[in-house]
């Protein structure tokens, strides 16, 4: 009795989520990894026994693929501590705008049964959610969409290490999607949106792909080949950085204000220096990346902060204040 409550578990454990599907002789594979050695048979039967009794739903193609009902309830042994419950709490909370749709979706068990701890146990732990907030540092925009199906089999890929047929439309280039081979290499989220990294055919130069402009995917049978020399927070910094130039700049500025004193607990890079020029201004040195986002962090800053070098970024900012001078001196259109 015990050996088939074992196995029976195993199998449940086996069996993935709505829209994810497994059949039977994979999931008697995963059993023989573990040591549990029975017929297909008996695993045939054990699902269809299980099914009598859990939310598992099935579907009529060959073979049989298996999953656990798309809103099912999440089943936890041992059950979820105040101190899960609190965390599956803060991700609900914190990443909506960070996480697709689909995932949150995917995660909704989990965080149904932390909110069933939450109001069960008059834990302290749980009443963090009234003490703590977490305030986005950028504008929040809505995140985009994709669909759950493409983000499961891009998922599998990765997981896989397998090669993915995808149909993609570019942003900038406006012409129809094509449809090539892939193979992924990681996922990175920003500014609420999802990229997928990879190389594309045959080439061995890594680019990214947003996810939700993905219109197909398919899982292949061949394995992903990762180029010997990839490494993922390398390609971060130097594609997601959006970088302008391939030399670091040596950023002179002067601010002021609290600016200051923000700038001295959390400096910009490792070689930042700072010196009081007067009661109202500080000069900060810092070697920095030529990117667009130092670009946008600058503007940000508006008049508390004034770059003295290089020439051609102060050059730059003066001409775009200057252009932003004209343009809000320039009267409405009559329609506004």
């Amino acid at each position: 009795m015990n050996d088939t409550l074992m196995r029976q578990w195993a199998m449940l454990r086996a069996i993935p989520r709505h829209p994810q599907r497994v059949d039977a002789q994979t999931i008697h594979g995963r059993l023989d990894d573990l040591g549990i050695s029975v017929s297909l048979r008996t695993v045939q039967r054990d699902l269809n026994t299980l099914a009598t009794t859990f939310p598992l739903d099935f579907d009529e193609s060959k073979p049989q693929g298996w999953c656990w009902r798309q809103g099912a309830g999440q089943l936890e042994i041992p059950s979820m501590d105040a101190h899960a419950a609190l965390t599956f709490n803060l991700v609900e909370q914190y990443m909506q705008n960070l996480l697709p749709r689909s995932t949150l979706g995917h995660m909704a068990p989990w965080f149904e049964a932390a909110q069933g701890v939450a109001a069960s146990q008059a834990s302290t732990v749980t009443k963090w959610q009234d003490k703590l907030r977490v305030i986005p540092h950028s504008f929040n925009r809505i995140p985009t969409q994709i669909d759950p199906e493409i983000q499961a089999t891009i998922y599998n890929g990765l997981l896989l290490e397998r090669q993915l047929e995808v149909t993609y439309r570019a942003l900038s280039n406006g012409k129809e999607a094509k449809t090539y081979p892939l193979h992924p290499l990681g996922l990175v989220v920003m500014e609420q949106v999802v990229y997928l990294v990879c190389t594309v055919k045959d080439y061995q130069d890594a680019r990214f792909l947003a996810v939700h402009r993905i219109d197909a995917a398919r899982l292949l049978d061949q394995d992903a080949i990762r180029p010997k020399q990839f490494d993922i927070d390398e390609f971060i910094s130097r594609e997601f950085g959006i970088r302008l130039g391939s030399q670091p700049l040596e950023l002179v500025m002067r601010v002021r204000g609290i600016l200051g004193k923000y700038l001295a607990e959390t400096p910009v890079a490792h070689d930042q220096t700072m010196v009081t020029l007067d009661s109202e201004w500080t000069q900060v040195n810092a070697t920095v990346p030529d990117t667009v986002q130092l670009r946008m962090w600058l503007r940000s800053m508006g008049t508390d902060a004034v770059v003295e070098a290089p020439l051609s970024l102060k050059e730059q900012l003066k001409a775009e204040y200057l252009e932003l001078q004209r343009l809000y001196s320039t009267e409405s259109s009559p329609e506004f």
